[in-house]
């Protein structure tokens, strides 16, 4: 499984390319027959939350944090899976926050004093 974040229009619904809006529903889980492939089939989600913004205005979206499973494809700021639950609506505050979180996730707390010397700043 894996965690993440995706956003939708003030309906819960996204516009999937090509088709009319699919609407979704908070603690459902939906999956999804045939091959996976970004921006054509699947279920898309962001791993870093800011990543959102990309895809959806911040002042009229809802923003939900997400379980993938099944099968699941990536790319550099977004991905596709075959199952995808709606764990939780978070909105704009949660979604900031969680990326606050993502970002110190990935800084390297052991080396810190690496790039912090002398009168440089990280």
């Amino acid at each position: 499984m894996i965690k993440g974040y995706k956003g939708f229009n003030s309906k819960l619904q996204c516009n999937p390319t090509g088709n009319k809006p699919f609407q979704y529903e908070v603690g459902k889980t939906y999956e999804q027959d045939g091959k996976i492939d970004l921006c054509s089939n699947g279920f898309h989600f962001c791993e870093n939350p800011l990543d959102v913004f990309s895809y959806y205005n911040p002042s009229d979206s809802r923003f939900c944090e997400v379980e993938a499973d099944g099968t699941v494809k990536q790319s550099s700021n977004k991905s596709t899976t075959s199952k995808i639950t709606i764990a939780a609506e978070i909105g704009l505050h949660g979604l900031i926050e969680a990326g606050v979180k993502f970002i110190f996730s990935k800084v390297n707390w052991k080396d810190d004093k690496v790039s912090n010397t002398g009168d440089y700043s990280a």
